[in-house]
């Protein structure tokens, strides 16, 4: 059985960003448990006062994956407005792009203010992970049947 990070044939889903014109967030990004909360938006939520578990919940609709890079950066789906978005490893919002689907879509992103172009391709693979968490197979491309 797949658990909350996987897919129904046992494979770890995986993001990957690049061209992206602010660097922090170009990378590999590895799939979350969706009910966890990013440390960049925890962090956020802290200075803005806002209680970060909450926001979560009002923000995240508790299924789909979410992915995060080893700095920090992250990829989610907002359901209050439709969007999957890449945040920095601050928590700062970097690129947009409205789109319903399970994982995130390779483009028809848009930067938000304070961002460069140019704007990121993104794609979607998968990672086989052995006992010891390596990765022997390394990162490829696929279609996915979401558990």
């Amino acid at each position: 059985m797949a658990t909350k990070t996987e897919c129904k044939s046992g494979k770890t889903p995986v993001v990957t960003v690049k061209n992206a014109g602010v660097a922090a967030v170009n990378g590999v990004f590895l799939a979350q448990n969706p009910l966890s909360i990013p440390k960049g938006f925890a962090s956020t939520c802290q200075k803005m006062f806002w209680e970060p578990k909450e926001m979560w919940e009002e923000l995240s609709d508790q299924k789909r994956l979410w992915f995060e890079a080893e700095n920090g950066s992250y990829i989610y789906w907002n359901k209050s407005d439709g969007r999957w978005w890449i945040d920095g490893p601050s928590g700062a919002g970097v690129y947009i792009v409205a789109d319903k689907g399970e994982f995130p879509p390779s483009d028809g992103w848009k930067a938000l203010q304070g961002s460069r172009k140019p704007l990121p391709t993104v794609e979607v693979g998968e990672k086989t992970v052995d006992e010891r968490g390596t990765n022997p197979a390394g990162v490829g491309t696929s279609n996915f049947d979401a558990a």
